[in-house]
């Protein structure tokens, strides 16, 4: 339970109370109040890490929040989130202990990972098959590392890390550039590839990682730069978001373009629905792109707390001088970024029922880190309880 304080009201001496005190029981009276004061005024956290987080437990089923009809507008990528900040409470204030301050450790993780696999039937391979993993995976063979870069969690960033890391890259590209790791840069690397040469002896060997998101928030930042009428979104994935209009408006693909008509948040949640995200790796389940159930991840890293444990990562393979590029967003606490806040005001204006069935479709990328719901206080953080 988080305690709030809402204040102290000190009382001072009686009027009709006939004492005599000297100046210096007067002080000493007035300095305890101080102090009183002090002790008890609320209590604010103010940190540059992304790593806040309470103990506070949250059902889907059961915090959905309030319902809107209402569909929002889409505003520019690069705009300031302030009205949207305005409207939402601030996030609840730490009173446990300070372990809750920190990211979950990779004992929990693997614990949760376990849970969320065995409620599938499934369980992880003792013997890691690498060499089974998808085009997600690479395999860079100078550090040892296997990274498994999934969508919308940043991969971007961390392919052009461990591409410096390895020596591949010896400059920092700039952001009109960085589509380029995708491509020839880090070809040879990916899984498929290396497998030819390699083997999984020599893979269960590497350290290995991959990096995981709140399914609310990656869905949110996948319709914003890939689908959006945004400034400076929805480029390369032009024909999907066509598809989506002509499909839920019932119109030929060259009004769309004539018009140059975008689909809408709400059009596309339903078509995430209809198609279950399996049309494009950028908004199909996490868990699809990992090799899970058949390999075990020596560190599993939820976006939300990249800072510092992208630090420790980076450090394991010897890459400490290399630096993960942060996000657009100028808040460096993931509840008050702008992909949080879009998140909590767009699904909050969708149907109950479409919300329910969009959580259906991602609910393993829920579990695989027990996320928050986007009513939670603490959204869109793991709900983690370490004693």
């Amino acid at each position: 339970m988080i305690t709030r304080y809402s204040g102290v009201r000190v009382t001072g001496i009686m009027a009709d109370q006939d004492v005599s005190l000297s100046k210096k029981t007067i002080a000493l009276m007035v300095l305890s109040c101080l102090v009183i004061v002090f002790l008890l005024r609320p209590s604010r956290h103010v940190s540059d890490a992304p790593s806040i987080i309470t103990i506070e437990e949250s059902s889907f089923n059961d915090s959905l929040g309030p319902i809107s009809e209402t569909q929002p507008s889409v505003p520019s990528r690069y705009e300031s989130a302030t009205e949207i900040s305005s409207n939402q409470s601030e996030p609840s204030p730490l009173q446990h202990k300070d372990m809750y301050l920190f990211p979950p450790s990779q004992e929990w993780i693997q614990k949760q990972f376990q849970k969320a696999l065995s409620d599938l039937g499934l369980e992880y391979s003792p013997d890691s098959l690498w060499s089974s993993c998808g085009p997600k995976t690479y395999y860079f063979q100078k550090i040892n590392t296997i990274f498994t870069g999934i969508p919308k969690t940043g991969c971007t960033h961390w392919i052009e890390s461990l591409l410096r890391a390895e020596g591949d890259l010896t400059r920092e590209l700039a952001p009109s550039q960085m589509k380029k790791v995708h491509g020839g840069m880090s070809n040879r690397h990916r899984m498929r590839s290396m497998k030819r040469t390699y083997n999984d002896t020599t893979f269960r060997n590497a350290f290995s990682f991959t990096v995981l998101r709140n399914p609310w928030t990656r869905m949110v930042s996948g319709y914003r730069d890939k689908l959006s009428d945004e400034d400076s979104a929805g480029a390369d994935k032009r024909s999907i978001g066509v598809n989506i209009v002509q499909l839920m408006r019932h119109v030929s693909a060259s009004v769309v373009k004539e018009e140059k008509l975008y689909p809408t948040f709400a059009e596309y949640a339903a078509w995430l629905v209809k198609y279950k995200g399996a049309v494009n790796v950028h908004f199909s389940p996490q868990i699809k792109a990992t090799c899970l159930p058949r390999v075990k991840y020596d560190m599993v890293i939820p976006l939300e707390y990249t800072g510092p444990m992208g630090g420790e990562v980076l450090r394991k393979i010897n890459a400490s001088k290399t630096s993960v590029l942060g996000s657009y967003d100028k808040s460096s606490d993931p509840r008050l970024q702008s992909s949080a806040l879009y998140a909590k005001k767009w699904l909050s204006a969708l149907e109950p029922d479409l919300v329910e069935q969009l959580y259906s479709v991602f609910k393993t990328d829920f579990e695989l880190l027990n996320y928050s719901n986007f009513s939670h206080p603490d959204f869109p953080l793991p709900l983690y309880n370490e004693i």
